[in-house]
């Protein structure tokens, strides 16, 4: 199962025998899902240890799935954590499903009242790539938000092989649904431009002007990715920034950033990201969403980290009462064996 972002990533995963793609979320796959190596990429300076993150995530529910494939009742290889929604009294998880990819996808609704505890919310998916005109073939919800006149919004990016991904919306009354599918992209990248390798991967929080997604794309290259960022005052129609906001800089984030997860806390923005390698993610805050201080030198999350064995993919992240929770597929690329959804919780520094 490997969830490349790139085209370099499928050839890698072909030749070992599976077609997997996939690892962020880009054109022909955007960022790389399969990095060269099963070690951690990062690696410090010998003579002077770079400087620890404040933020330090522990895994409360240790072997124990968050979010398990079987309490689905869908008949997957793997699981994402997709989108949750927290709506001031319950969390709703849009969780993805899929065996190929890229493929096919379904997405299930899931709900908790703390977190720990979920439960489905309603049986087989709210929505399959049968539902999405623009799916290629699959695509795959990976943010979410309730509009100020109380639409409910799925943020999701398309999967392809061969052309540049691309996020679309879904919209519903409630979390329920019915969902409606756009027919169009509302973001795409721009052909000669940063961009023009596809978007992916998008989280969307509110700002002071609406909101703001955070999303990660590349140019030509997709092993260098940057974390771009689009804003809106609806929710709906959206405008990129000239820039990206966050490029590749401490030494264990390797060529590339990815997967972006961000959630906005009063007057703070926080945002947890991968590098390279998914199996290394870091934090970063900032005041104006712009302009982001990176926590410390070194990853919050290692792959030695992880309660269980296996490589990480796709995560989701929420805040509540001042500590942030973070849903992460974790597991192998092998179908037999599958991932799982995993959860990891820090108390903000």
């Amino acid at each position: 199962m490997s969830r490349p972002v790139m085209p370099s990533i499928i050839v890698l995963l072909l030749v070992a025998g599976m077609l997997v793609v996939f690892a962020g979320c880009g054109a022909s796959s955007m960022a790389s899902d399969a990095p060269a190596s099963e070690a951690s990429a990062w690696s410090p300076a010998a003579s002077e240890p770079p400087v620890e993150p404040a933020t330090r995530f522990r895994w409360p529910d240790g072997d124990r799935p968050a979010v398990s494939r079987e309490m689905t009742g869908v008949d997957e290889a793997y699981i994402n954590p997709g989108a949750v929604i927290d709506d001031g009294n319950a969390l709703h998880m849009y969780a993805n499903l899929f065996t190929d990819w890229p493929g096919d996808v379904q997405t299930v609704h899931l709900t908790s009242l703390d977190g720990v505890e979920w439960t489905l919310a309603e049986d087989g998916p709210v929505l399959d790539s049968d539902d999405v005109p623009i799916a290629r073939p699959g695509f795959d919800v990976s943010s979410g938000f309730v509009a100020p006149d109380g639409t409910w919004v799925l943020v999701f990016e398309t999967v392809s092989i061969s052309q540049p991904w691309e996020i679309g919306l879904a919209t519903g009354p409630g979390p329920d649904g019915p969902w409606t599918v756009a027919p169009e992209p509302v973001l795409s990248g721009t052909q000669g431009s940063w961009d023009a390798g596809g978007v992916a991967w998008p989280s969307v929080v509110p700002s002071d002007a609406g909101f703001a997604m955070y999303y990660s794309t590349y140019a030509t290259n997709p092993k260098e990715t940057v974390i771009a960022r689009a804003t809106s005052d609806d929710g709906l129609a959206w405008t990129k920034d000239d820039s990206p906001v966050l490029e590749p800089e401490a030494s264990w984030e390797g060529t590339g950033l990815d997967r972006p997860r961000v959630v906005r806390v009063g007057d703070r923005y926080v945002m947890v990201y991968s590098g390279t390698d998914l199996t290394d993610r870091g934090v970063a805050f900032s005041t104006d969403g712009l302009t982001w201080e990176r926590d410390g030198e070194a990853p919050a999350i290692t792959m030695e980290d992880f309660p269980v064995d296996g490589r990480s993919w796709d995560a989701a992240l929420i805040e509540r009462d001042g500590v942030l929770t973070y849903y992460l597929e974790i597991g192998t690329a092998t179908a037999s064996i599958g991932t799982e959804v995993y959860r990891a919780t820090a108390p903000l520094p």
